[in-house]
């Protein structure tokens, strides 16, 4: 190989420096230049997050009903069963101090108003839907000393608490009643009563006046021998119900609802408000044609002699004036009415410009029978399109009388179900333990407790309630930290209490109440989540979508849920695409294409769509 020895001179090598610089700018400046044209391609072709125009379907807006929401507007109302709450004197059923005990939990899960059902005077015949005394508390779960405590420990934590009004009927042992039976004190006429249908034939006590039947099986009549009359019953026979035809009844229930407000309670749960009148003629109910006898014997007829009979809505507008008199601007008074009824009926509950109850429960979600985007859509259409104008919309998903969530959906879609309930427009209620996902827990007839379970053996499975009311799953320790270790609770407590509890799910960031404490924090966040803003976007047999939002806030929010199977939707009519604000598998963030969202079943996401 031959070398080079030539020698170049200083001007030669510094013209071929220039040379290599000037070669190298021409390729900075190319890098520079193909650079900014991907970016300005990548720029131009990635799909925008801003709210589109014009989005089909009709959108539901507050607009002129004014912005001084009040408090039982914009918080989460939360069902205790008292029995089963938290008990801490050890007899295995929970207590006025156990729900003192538990207040910072439900302060800390962003609850704002508690739901006590009845924790009046009662020989529990239906677990105090029977009360002996409206005055007084049944020493099983305190006193009156409680009761005024339990006030004093919610004001101090800023929380509202309603009680449960139980109107119809008193229980058998009640003075009035005794006093009614006996002719005596001027309660005479303080019942239902009726003489033996004449010439019927068999024994007197068979001689019922109709073939009404009751709710929970069996004549809604019950002979009294001492009067010689039959009395009414709708629920149980240690179930009498009142006459509210007669004005000393009506006032007698004002001066229960006045004692109670004096004591400081924000509102009531007004129960089984229609079967409150009865068609004073006692004309036969017809047979429903749909009976089958699967089903409750109460369904064997069509009863539009026992339930919402006209006087109803008079009466329950004199309620209202009586919480009016004791509402002021910084404590206004709430009522709720719990009516199972056709929507067109329930809409009747909010009387004439609002003047009966603040909303009647809407169950309509929790009854649901196919829970498919399709039919939760609808569900909700016919709820806001029937609803008066400005009335307040309300949804809930579980109770004391129907199956847990997990049984009627299954587990897969609870976080769903939850989402739902918390984030459509208006007020939710939450059941206790709903936020955990606690089980349906099967109880056999030995152990059942529930009166409707035990008149009805052959179908106890079917209509009994005990599954949804046993005790809350505090922590892993034995009996869940309901009671004490040794105490046998009044309900089993559910096998998976030792991983299913709130102390375990507390500090686990995927867990069911992360989530729902998520929600919560979410619809307390914003004023689209707190005033009605709606527009359904998609209901398909998987999927139900929609939009949330408020003229104040900077975003809309796109929420949505796959009831179904896994599945991909093109939500791009909403926006190109959204920021997900929240996750229920927790594996979601920043932005997201909405031409293209695939969803695992129960799947549910939160976007923020920008205006």
């Amino acid at each position: 190989m031959v070398s080079d020895d030539k020698e170049y001179t200083p001007e030669q090598k510094l013209a071929w420096v220039r040379r290599m610089r000037r070669l190298v700018y021409v390729i900075l400046i190319l890098i520079t230049i193909i650079s900014v044209v991907v970016i300005v391609i990548t720029y131009i072709t990635l799909p925008v997050n801003k709210l589109k125009a014009n989005i089909p379907g009709r959108k539901y807006e507050w607009g002129k009903c004014g912005d001084n929401l009040k408090w039982w507007q914009t918080g989460v109302i939360y069902q205790i069963y008292p029995r089963s709450f938290q008990d801490t004197n050890n007899d295995g059923v929970g207590d006025l101090r156990g729900v003192i005990q538990r207040l910072d939990y439900l302060k800390k899960i962003g609850i704002k108003t508690i739901w006590l059902s009845p924790v009046y005077k009662s020989p529990m015949k239906d677990f105090g839907y029977d009360v002996s005394d409206y005055y007084d508390i049944d020493p099983l779960f305190g006193n009156l000393r409680d009761f005024d405590d339990l006030m004093r420990e919610v004001d101090n934590r800023s929380l509202k608490l309603i009680m449960d009004f139980v109107p119809n009927h008193t229980s058998d042992l009640n003075q009035w009643f005794i006093d009614s039976a006996n002719r005596s004190n001027g309660k005479e006429g303080w019942y239902m009563w009726a003489d033996p249908k004449a010439n019927a034939p068999g024994p007197v006590e068979n001689r019922y006046p109709n073939n009404w039947v009751s709710v929970f099986s069996g004549s809604m009549w019950t002979y009294h021998p001492q009067r010689q009359q039959f009395y009414l019953h709708q629920f149980l026979k240690e179930q009498p119900d009142l006459n509210f035809s007669n004005p000393e009844v009506v006032e007698a229930s004002n001066d229960i609802l006045s004692y109670w407000l004096t004591k400081g309670v924000d509102g009531f749960r007004f129960d089984a408000i229609k079967h409150v009148f009865e068609n004073p003629t006692l004309v036969d109910e017809v047979p429903n044609p749909k009976y089958d006898s699967s089903q409750p014997p109460y369904n064997s007829l069509i009863h539009n002699e026992t339930t919402d009979f006209p006087p109803l809505h008079q009466l329950c507008k004199d309620w209202r004036k009586v919480l009016d008199r004791y509402s002021t601007s910084q404590k206004p008074r709430f009522m709720v009415g719990e009516a199972y009824d056709p929507i067109k009926e329930i809409m009747k509950y909010y009387g004439d410009n609002g003047d009966e109850f603040d909303f009647p429960f809407n169950f309509f979600l929790l009854t649901l029978n196919d829970f498919t985007g399709t039919n939760v859509n609808k569900t909700v259409e016919d709820w806001m399109s029937y609803a008066p104008k400005c009335s307040w919309p309300n949804w809930v998903v579980g109770n004391h009388d129907n199956n847990r969530i997990s049984k009627r959906r299954g587990n897969t879609y609870v976080r769903a179900v939850n989402a739902i309930n918390l984030l459509l427009p208006g007020t939710p209620t939450t059941y206790y333990g709903e936020e955990i996902n606690m089980q349906h827990v099967d109880i056999d007839l030995t152990q059942a407790k529930d009166p409707f379970a035990l008149q009805n053996p052959s179908i106890y499975k079917t209509v009994g309630r005990d599954p949804e009311r046993t005790p809350m799953q505090w922590d892993s320790t034995a009996n869940a930290g309901f009671t004490s270790p040794g105490v046998t609770p009044w309900l089993p407590i559910a096998n998976d209490s030792a991983t299913r509890n709130v102390a375990v799910q507390w500090n686990d960031t995927h867990s069911d109440l992360s989530w729902y404490r998520a929600l919560v924090k979410l619809r307390s966040a914003h004023k689209s989540f707190q005033y009605p803003g709606y527009q359904a976007i998609m209901g398909t047999n998987d999927v139900y979508a929609f939009l949330r939002f408020h003229e104040s806030d900077t975003a809309n929010y796109l929420v949505v849920t796959n009831l179904g199977k896994d599945t991909t939707v093109d939500l791009s009519v909403v926006s190109d695409a959204g920021q997900v604000v929240l996750s229920s598998n927790f594996n979601r963030a920043g932005n997201i294409a909405l031409s293209h969202v695939e969803l695992k079943a129960g799947e549910v996401i939160v976007f923020k769509i920008l205006l």
